[in-house]
C-alpha cells in the first residue's frame, strides 16, 4: 500500500521569495500579495497577481485570486495520480459542481516537477489552482440546513462522477482510505492515553469483522475521500455548500464511505452526534441506503474518527510545528468516547435510519 509511510509526507519548506520566483518563472505571473494556507502535508499559498502577464495558455487574471500548491515530494513521485486530480476538477466544473480549476503553466501543462533543494529523487509537484473565495465550513456553526446541504453535496459529487474516469484511481492505495483501518496499529503508540488505543483496537476490530469481509456486497465508485470541515466552502448566507475544494484523497471506494467520512467530520464540527440526522437526509435526498450500508454506518464513523485522531498525533509527534494535523483532537475523542458504546440501533434512529 504506497504512501503508509506517513512520515516522509512532510510539508515543503519553500520561502515567500522562492514562491514568488516560481509563479513568475512557470506562470508568468507578478505575485501582488501572497498568504499560507493550512496544509496537512503540502505546502499551499494563496496568491493574488498583476494584470499585467505573459502566459498564451490564460487569457486574463483571476481577480480573486490563485492557490499555489507544492506538494510533498512523496506524493509528487504518482504524477499520473495528479493527472487524473485536475481532470476530475475540470469535469466536475463542467458538470455544475463548483471546485478550484487548474491552470495552465507557460508549458502548456497543468503541473510540473520542481527541485527545491532536495535533491533529485525528492522533486516537488507544483500546480496552480483559481481560488475559490468564500469561508470555510470550520468557521462557521452549521444550521440544520447546511448540514443537509453537506449531505446533499456528498451524494451528488459522486453520482456526477459516475461519468468520470482515470486509470489512476482505480488501483490507488494509502494510508487515508477507509479500508486501511486496520494499518492504524502501527501508528497508535502515538496516542498518549492508555485507554484511547484500547479503543482504538476495538474500533479496529470491529471494522475488520464486520466491513471488510463484505466489501465485495457494496456499490463502488469514485469518491471524494475527505469532505471535512477544511474542504468545504459555504455561501454568504451559510445555508449551502459553495464549492468543494482538495481532491487529494478522491479514490474508488465503497460509495458509502463518502457519508461516513463527512458524518464524522461534521458530527466533530457540531460537536453532537445527533446532528447527523441531518447529514443523512440530505444525503439519502439524492443517493438511497441500502440495509447493508445503513448497518456499518456507526462502526465507519468510529473508524473514520480513529484514523484522524491517530494519525493525527503520529503527524505531530513527527512534526511538532504542524498544529493543523490536529484539528480532529480538539472535540474527536470526546465523541469518540461518547459514541462508540452507543447501542447500533439507538444511533441509527437518532440519525432517522
Amino acid at each position: 500500500m504506497d504512501n503508509v509511510n506517513v512520515e516522509k509526507r512532510k510539508r515543503p519548506e519553500v520561502s515567500m521569495k522562492v514562491a514568488i520566483e516560481i509563479v513568475r518563472k512557470l506562470y508568468g505571473f507578478k505575485v501582488k500579495s501572497l498568504k499560507e494556507l493550512n496544509g496537512y502535508d503540502d505546502k499551499n499559498l494563496r496568491i493574488t497577481c498583476c494584470q499585467g502577464f505573459e502566459n498564451p495558455h490564460v487569457k486574463s487574471i483571476e481577480s480573486d485570486g490563485y492557490v499555489l500548491k507544492i506538494m510533498n515530494s512523496m506524493d509528487s513521485r504518482n504524477v499520473s495520480l495528479v493527472e487524473g486530480q485536475n481532470e476530475m476538477m475540470l469535469y466536475l466544473h463542467q458538470n455544475s459542481i463548483s471546485c478550484p480549476i487548474p491552470v495552465m503553466n507557460l508549458e502548456g501543462s497543468y503541473y510540473s516537477l520542481e527541485d527545491f533543494g532536495e535533491g533529485t529523487q525528492n522533486k516537488n509537484l507544483v500546480r496552480l489552482l483559481v481560488y475559490c473565495p468564500g469561508e470555510i465550513l470550520y468557521n462557521v456553526k452549521p444550521s440544520s440546513n447546511l448540514l443537509r446541504d453537506v449531505g446533499r453535496i456528498s451524494a451528488d459529487l459522486d453520482e456526477k462522477l459516475r461519468g468520470f474516469s482515470h486509470p489512476s484511481f482505480q488501483t490507488r492505495e494509502f494510508i487515508w482510505m477507509l479500508v486501511a483501518t486496520p494499518k492504524l496499529r502501527d501508528y497508535t503508540y502515538a496516542v498518549k492515553n492508555e485507554e484511547d488505543r484500547l479503543l482504538v483496537e476495538k474500533v479496529i476490530a470491529r471494522f475488520e469483522r464486520d466491513i471488510l469481509g463484505d466489501l465485495e456486497y457494496f456499490e463502488m465508485g469514485l469518491i471524494h475521500g475527505d469532505l471535512n470541515e477544511q474542504n468545504l466552502i459555504v455561501n454568504s448566507t451559510h445555508d449551502k455548500i459553495a464549492t468543494v475544494i482538495d481532491f487529494g484523497d478522491s479514490h474508488h471506494s465503497c460509495l458509502i464511505f463518502e457519508l461516513i467520512i463527512t458524518l464524522c467530520y461534521m458530527i466533530i464540527q457540531v460537536r453532537d452526534i445527533e446532528s447527523g440526522r441531518h447529514v443523512v437526509e440530505g444525503y439519502v435526498s439524492v443517493r438511497k441506503i441500502s440495509e447493508l450500508e445503513r448497518k456499518i454506518l456507526k462502526t465507519g464513523v468510529c473508524a473514520r474518527l480513529c484514523q484522524s485522531l491517530v494519525l493525527g498525533a503520529y503527524s505531530h509527534l513527527e512534526n511538532p510545528n504542524n498544529d493543523y494535523v490536529m484539528i480532529t483532537a480538539q472535540n474527536g475523542w470526546a465523541i469518540l468516547r461518547e459514541l462508540w458504546p452507543m447501542e447500533e440501533e439507538k444511533v441509527l434512529k437518532l440519525w432517522g435510519l
